[in-house]
């Protein structure tokens, strides 16, 4: 006997030995039409996760409050950080300064060693009041399996940023501690009036929106935490030990330089996991810098998903990757209220100075 026939024997026994066992899964119903949202309602959902009933509100910021400017993603040179540190100045706060600040590794502030002992210096730090974000980019994410968040459990403090710092938010917001979407220290002056609501939100003024209706909104009225952020961040972190908790909350998305047919992917994926079926209420913030290609408008995909819940839906908030960037307090609890002539984000007023 030949050696190819032998070797052909033996290939034949080893799969005949590796015969895979069929795995069943029960109680799953799928829509493959995806067309009426009230109809998908898979029986598969994340039954772990119970809704996050209480606020805890870092205290707000007073002059002479210390507070660290932090760099999780991306690197930058101080030139794009120094307008946004004398502003902070200027609002008589100190500035900390992380010691990886100006570190640069790939393209990342520094190695994720120096990136995760940077910022969880900034947590441990009792006399730190809030966390400036540099900049987004690509990276927070990474952090997140080597964080200690004991301190920031006992004292919390407030954390300020948007877009790739949708993964620290979500961490945050996931222990029930409110933060703030909003600009960080690169551009931070591009809009003065959008840093300038960041202040008097931080200094526990003035924190509601109020907008024209549209005809994206859909009327209504509805209570519950504000969570979210920047939708490829909501969707990477799916399925992971820090998925997003939405449950009886209002989520806030926005996105940019994503085509329609992956916001398209993103938002098929928040149905598929029952979160959209279990929010109270959407705020949909800006889109900017996207390709349409042969796919539907963005607001009707948006609003295919969205559309049938029987849910309000501020539509056109100027919040996320554009000039104007109006804060929002993320982990808070807002009340979204749609009419004939405006949409509001009002919110709740315990905390307020």
């Amino acid at each position: 006997m030949n050696k190819t026939i032998i070797i052909a024997a033996l290939a034949a026994v080893l799969l005949a030995s590796c015969k895979k066992e069929e795995i069943v899964y029960e109680n799953v119903t799928v829509d493959t039409t995806i067309v009426n949202v009230t109809e998908y309602n898979p029986e598969f959902y994340i039954t772990d996760l119970e809704p996050i009933t209480e606020t805890v509100m870092p205290t707000f910021l007073s002059k002479g409050d210390k507070v660290a400017v932090c760099a999780a993603s991306n690197s930058f040179s101080y030139d794009d950080i120094a307008d946004g540190i004398k502003t902070l100045k200027e609002w008589g706060l100190e500035v900390v300064e992380a010691d990886n600040l100006l570190s640069s590794y790939s393209r990342y502030a520094g190695t994720l060693d120096e990136r995760v002992k940077a910022f969880q210096a900034a947590l441990d730090n009792d006399e730190i009041r809030a966390i400036f974000m540099a900049r987004g980019g690509y990276g927070a994410a990474q952090l997140l399996p080597n964080l200690d968040w004991s301190a920031m459990k006992k004292a919390p403090k407030w954390l300020i940023g948007y877009s790739d710092v949708t993964a620290l938010h979500i961490a945050i917001n996931n222990l029930g501690i409110a933060s703030i979407q909003g600009p960080m220290m690169v551009g931070f002056l591009k809009d003065p009036a959008s840093a300038e609501k960041l202040r008097a939100m931080l200094f526990g003024e003035n924190a509601d929106i109020t907008i024209p209706y549209n005809d994206d909104c859909i009327k209504g009225s509805a209570t519950g935490r504000i969570v979210g952020g920047n939708l490829s961040l909501i969707y990477a972190m799916s399925g992971t030990a820090f998925d997003i908790n939405a449950i009886n909350s209002i989520l806030f998305i926005e996105d940019t330089g994503e085509a329609n047919y992956s916001v398209d992917r993103m938002m098929l994926n928040l149905q598929q996991s029952g979160k959209l079926q279990q929010l109270k209420g959407i705020i949909v913030g800006e889109f900017i810098g996207g390709s349409q290609g042969s796919d539907l408008p963005l607001n009707e995909i948006i609003h295919k998903y969205v559309g049938k819940l029987g849910i309000p839906v501020v539509y056109g908030v100027s919040s996320g990757h554009d000039i104007v960037n109006t804060p929002i307090m993320l982990g808070r609890e807002a009340t979204i209220t749609v009419n004939d002539t405006e949409a509001k984000i009002e919110f709740d007023k315990t905390f307020s100075r």
